[in-house]
């Protein structure tokens, strides 16, 4: 039968109690959620199979049911004197008949662990035989074989997994791709600690034993009870199934479909990765067809600005190699830098009006990548770029390979959002070399990185400063006379000298009465912060922009094509439009629309993140548009 073993110190041995968890305790990560979503997926999308497409799936055990007392004993026993111990550094432990409760995260399109199971050191393999992920899985912390193009180097991703259990330990099931064997094993990593007298080292197995060396359980039926008891669909699918006991508190099953976008949009968007979160009966899929949708209706306190940045990535990735601009080549021989190069302000000319006008700009960087050792390779990113008023200030994303490196910041003009998208191999391995262990910065004098490639630093800054420095080739003011110099300072369109001499020419009062206008980004009326608004083409977006309890309970959105004088609210006719017409779409969630009539719409307003998309207006006409809170007397 398996069970828990930890091995005895000898006299005079060194003594260190393991302290890789630290490494995933950084500010950029944000909490303990954050670290298991990066590190988990990271591991399945390194092992996907080629051309094929990682799925994820994320369960919770019923809360306050788990596995019942007298099961728990076949897979805890042995282990709780250790977890009790003097020093095992376990500060508080659940009691130990309490139902085991658990989280599993299981992937699936993968490989598995293969390799030998008995291997238990380096030279066993040779420099170039092929890698073994079961060896440098579980007896390895801080050593990776991991190739130029894989997420994680550092080989401590996998200690996340004990960290997130109140018992520091965790079980494994891998379904092997090459061999089809399944095995059960786990882990558990405590500190240095004595039990009747004997010193034991930090790191204990479950499974079978030969002397010391931990080998994994392969005896079906006792695997199959396991996934069974863990409610796991691994089946004999190939990847791999992590069961974390007792998960620490914070392991709130909310938090992680945002936690999963914020970090992996790209390749959810790109078909690369579908992950599902499943808790308390409900399921939630994301993948490249749900994932707009989920955050048009999710109540996230983050969700509009997550739905702006998918939004901006889901344009890039479909329309931005058709229509980016790629600059020109770097000189090989130099370090690449952003100077006043005549060449790349010729290559973005024809993006300056687009981008003025407030639409997505693509641009394509080419960049040599000069190993200390080897040719020169030219590799390349990409940029996106759009204006977005309802920024405070600026916003940039690094995505290296599909995964949002979190704390690289290279601050771009305010009311711009920038993606920066790392897919090229040669590039994607000089950034993943100068990563710390949480993958969150860039490092350029991390001893990893900074004698491993020539003018490596200055590539690194290149990189990072893009979009920064694009933008400022986008808006740098022309030769003469500049218009538009104030207008972000003041939040007022200041019209070209053509549009003067077309405004003064028309004959109609009001502005764009012909239809010959360009409509400028929609605004709201007032100070109200309740409400957030964006636009869309020939309509808007209304979200809630407070928490629970600060957004009105009814509300009257109200909307009017601009006027040069007077207000346009009050100088409304219904020949402008009607939204009850058939030429206009609403499509509401976390709201209903009670009623429509003329240039108004009354909501009943059912979450804070509520979102209401409003469709049919001439687009080239500018509109206005307010929301005013209503009691439920007047809007009914």
């Amino acid at each position: 039968m398996p069970r828990w073993q930890f091995r005895r110190m000898h006299p005079g041995e060194m003594n260190i109690d393991p302290i890789e968890s630290e490494f995933f305790s950084t500010e950029a990560l944000g909490s303990l959620v954050d670290a298991l979503v990066r590190e988990a997926i990271q591991n399945s999308l390194d092992a996907r199979a080629p051309g094929g497409r990682a799925r994820v799936r994320i369960a919770f055990s019923a809360p306050g049911v788990g596995i019942a007392p007298e099961r728990v004993a076949r897979y805890l026993a042995g282990l709780w004197p250790h977890l009790a111990a003097d020093r095992s550094g376990l500060a508080q432990l659940p009691g130990e008949g309490a139902p085991l409760d658990f989280v599993a995260i299981e992937d699936f399109g993968t490989r598995g662990l293969q390799g030998d199971p008995r291997q238990s050191e380096d030279e066993a393999l040779g420099a170039e035989a092929t890698r073994n992920d079961f060896y440098y899985f579980w007896r390895n912390v801080g050593r990776s074989r991991k190739g130029a193009t894989d997420l994680g180097r550092w080989g401590l991703g996998k200690t996340v997994f004990p960290a997130a259990s109140r018992l520091n330990a965790f079980f494994a099931v891998t379904s092997r791709r090459d061999d089809g064997r399944r095995l059960l094993m786990g882990q558990a990593v405590l500190r240095i600690h004595k039990l009747e007298g004997a010193r034991y080292y930090p790191y204990g197995y479950f499974g079978s034993f030969d002397g010391d060396l931990a080998l994994p359980v392969e005896d079906d039926a006792l695997v199959e009870a396991f996934c069974t008891d863990f409610g796991l669909a691994r089946g004999r699918a190939p990847g791999l199934s992590v069961v974390v006991p007792y998960p620490d508190a914070e392991l709130d099953p909310t938090a992680f479909p945002p936690s999963v976008v914020r970090h992996y949009f790209v390749p959810i968007l790109a078909g690369d990765l579908e992950v599902e979160v499943v808790h308390d009966g409900h399921r939630e899929l994301l993948d490249a067809e749900t994932l707009p949708r989920v955050l048009l209706r999710a109540g996230w306190s983050e969700g509009l600005a997550l739905a702006r940045l998918v939004e901006l990535a889901q344009w890039g990735l479909a329309h931005g190699t058709t229509q980016r601009v790629r600059l020109p080549e770097p000189a090989a021989p130099t370090a690449p830098r952003w100077t006043g190069d005549a060449a790349l302000d010729a290559a973005l000319a024809p993006l300056r009006e687009s981008f003025a006008r407030g639409e997505r700009v693509a641009v394509e960087v080419p960049v040599w990548v000069k190993p200390a050792s080897g040719e020169a390779v030219l590799a390349g990113f990409d940029v996106y770029l759009e204006r977005d008023d309802a920024l405070a200030g600026g916003e940039e994303h690094f995505v290296r390979d599909g995964i949002t490196v979190a704390g690289v910041r290279s601050p771009v003009q305010a009311g711009v959002r920038a993606l920066v998208n790392v897919r090229e191999r040669a590039l994607s391995g000089l950034l993943g070399d100068s990563e710390n262990p949480a993958h969150t910065e860039w490092q350029e004098r991390s001893p990893r990185f900074k004698e491993r490639y020539r003018h490596g630093p200055f590539t690194l800054r290149y990189v990072k400063g893009a979009p920064r420095e694009i933008v400022r080739i986008l808006t740098r003011p022309a030769a003469g006379r500049d218009l538009t110099l104030l207008r972000h300072l003041f939040a007022l369109d200041v019209p070209t000298e053509a549009a003067m001499i077309e405004r003064d020419a028309r004959r109609a009062e009001r502005a764009g009465f012909d239809g010959s206008g360009l409509a400028r980004e929609v605004e709201t009326v007032g100070k109200d912060r309740q409400f957030l608004l964006q636009k869309l083409a020939g309509g808007f977006r209304l979200c809630g922009a407070g928490e629970a309890g600060a957004v009105p309970r009814f509300a009257a959105v109200q909307a009017a094509y601009e006027v040069r004088r007077g207000n346009p609210f009050a100088l409304y006719q219904p020949l402008d439009f009607d939204l009850a017409g058939p030429g206009f779409a609403l499509e509401a969630s976390g709201a209903e629309v009670l009623r429509r009539a003329g240039n108004t719409i009354v909501l009943r307003i059912d979450a804070p993140g509520f979102a209401l998309a409003v469709r049919g207006f001439d687009p080239r006409r500018d509109v206005r548009v307010k929301a005013l809170p209503l009691d439920e007397e007047a809007a009914a």
